[in-house]
Parts: structure tokens; sequence; C-alpha cells
């Protein structure tokens, strides 16, 4: 009798434990996703040469994709893609959707439009610290700011999804417009914008997170900011390097348009910024670092690459190494 209770609990469990995957079957026979599990989506981790991320699964040739997270947990994936046609671009209107999929029962889902940004166009996520707030850029309307112009906004971890969109406030925004938020381990935001100070056109600002608040953000200066156009920057979360776009430069001048790097030294001060592209391979914007510190994501003529985070160390200047 003994013999047959414990046979009976084993069928039982093995039964029971084999539910998801039977799931995962069935989903996979309804669904014109592929069938993906396992950490990023699935996919098959990248070394010190760049590689298109999930091509066919993410990076389309049918759409323009950029500007990707992953929660602080791995569980989701963020991304943007723009909808904006030849006619609009020639008028310099565009408009952007914030995508995600979401890992359930271990399997990833379909990417869908996140709810929170409504009707209005949204870009330029990222993820506080603690993962309990997703920011990102909008056109929606502010006290201070009219479109096309982009303030930055956040929604709240909820149970069941995220809170109403929130603005950032009059310490960060401002009517020149903010787009590019990201942030160190401390909460300090680094976001580019077009102010009065700026030192040519678009530069890049630093605000201060304390007491629960940003203090009023402050232009980073030289060498970051330079007469030329600085943007789609992303700090470390340590604030130890800053990657970030510069464009408007001659093309005979440092390679021109393309990703920079620049470090922080010891007394604060930062080294002069370096083109990524020749010793690395790296060209593009928009990046950011997996939650695991592993691998680096960036944006590149439309599509999403990714890297090993160790590439870094390579462009590092042999005196801070």
């Amino acid at each position: 009798m003994k013999t047959k209770f414990f046979s009976m609990v084993a069928l039982l469990t093995l039964f029971f434990s084999a539910l998801p995957e039977l799931a995962q079957k069935s989903e996979k026979g309804k669904s014109d996703f592929p069938f993906l599990t396992g950490p990023y989506l699935g996919q098959k981790p990248p070394g010190m040469v760049p590689k298109v991320f999930a091509p066919g699964i993410i990076s389309t040739t049918e759409k323009y994709e950029l500007n990707s997270v992953f929660s602080l947990k791995g569980d989701e994936f963020y991304y943007v893609i723009s909808t904006t046609s030849k006619e609009e671009k020639k008028k310099g209107k565009y408009f952007y959707i914030i995508m995600v999929s979401r890992k359930v029962n271990e399997v990833w889902t379909k990417p869908k439009k996140a709810s929170f940004p409504g009707k209005f166009t949204a870009v330029d996520i990222s993820f506080s610290p603690d993962g309990k707030r997703l920011y990102f850029c909008s056109d929606r309307p502010s006290p201070w700011n009219k479109p096309p112009n982009l303030d930055i906004w956040y929604v709240e971890r909820l149970k069941n999804g995220w809170s109403k969109p929130v603005n950032l406030g009059r310490s960060v925004n401002s009517p020149g417009g903010e787009t590019q938020p990201t942030f160190t381990k401390d909460g300090t935001i680094y976001f580019p914008s077009f102010r009065a100070d700026s030192k040519g056109g678009k530069d890049i600002y630093r605000a201060t997170f304390l007491n629960g608040q940003f203090l009023k953000a402050v232009n980073l200066g030289p060498p970051i900011n330079s007469k030329y156009n600085e943007g789609n920057s992303f700090v470390a979360p340590d604030e130890s390097y800053i990657l970030f776009a510069r464009w408007g430069m001659p093309a005979s001048s440092d390679g021109g348009k393309g990703m920079y790097i620049s470090f922080k030294k010891e007394d604060g001060t930062w080294t002069q910024p370096k083109n990524t592209k020749p010793s690395t391979g790296l060209y593009g914007s928009l990046a950011a670092l997996s939650p695991d510190g592993k691998y680096l994501f960036y944006s590149s003529g439309g599509d999403i690459y990714w890297v090993d985070a160790k590439i870094i160390k390579k462009l590092k200047p042999e005196e801070l190494k």
C-alpha cells in the first residue's frame, strides 16, 4: 500500500511539473512569435565584437528599433520603435512607441505596446537604480514645455502594472527640452538639453538626487561639452565613465559623428573624450548596461546591438587602469 501511495505522489509531481512546459508548447503552436526561454530572450551572449541583438525578433528589417533596457530582475525587456514615415521625417516630425516583452512562466512574450505613454510619443527609457521607476521622455503637455520638445517623465511600479506618468519637475525639465535620462547608483541623473548656458548646441547636464528630490541641474562643461552637439548619453552606475554621441563636427576631426567615451579621474574631472569606433567597432548611441553589468546594449542604424561590457576596459586610458 505504501509503495502504491508513493508511486501516485511521484506521478502527480511529474504531471504538475510538466504543466508549464505543456502550456508553453501549446502557446508555441498558436503564436507567430518564437518560443524563447532563458535570460536575454534566450539569445547567445556576444563576445568583444558587437552583434545585432535578437535579429529578426527584436531587431528587424521592417522597423526602426532603438533604446533598449532590461528590468532589474531581467524579466522585462523594453525598447523603442519609430513609426515615423519618410514624409514626416522631412518635416522634422518623429513619433516613437515603447514596446515591452515579459518573461511569463519562463517564456518571453511577444512584444506589445506599453500602455502608460497613451497617445503621446515616448522614447529614451531608463530604470531608476532600485527598479521601482521607469523614466522616459515624452511630448505630453506640461506647464513649461510644449511639443515638439520633450520632458522627462516617470511611472511608478505598482502591484498590477505602472502608475500614471508623472513629470519630473522644473529642477530637471526646462523649455529647452530634455532627453536620454540615465542614473548613477546613488540616483544622480544625467541628461542632454538645449539651454542658455550650453557651450554649443545640445549639452549634457547632471542633477544630484538628495533627500528624495533632484537639485538644480548643472552643465558638465568641458571636455564633455563642446561647441558642437552632445547627447544620447549614458553614465555608468558608479559614475566612472560616460558614453555619448557628438555631432556637428567636421568629418576630418576624430571620426566626426559617433560614440564617445570619457572616464572620470580621481580628482573628479573627466578625460578627453575618445571616439570608440577605431579601436572597438562601437558606433552608435543610446547605450545601456544589462542589470548584471555583463553586457553593453546600444542602438545603431535602426537596430539594437550588444557586446561584452569588458570592452569598456579596452577603451580606458593606461594611466587609469
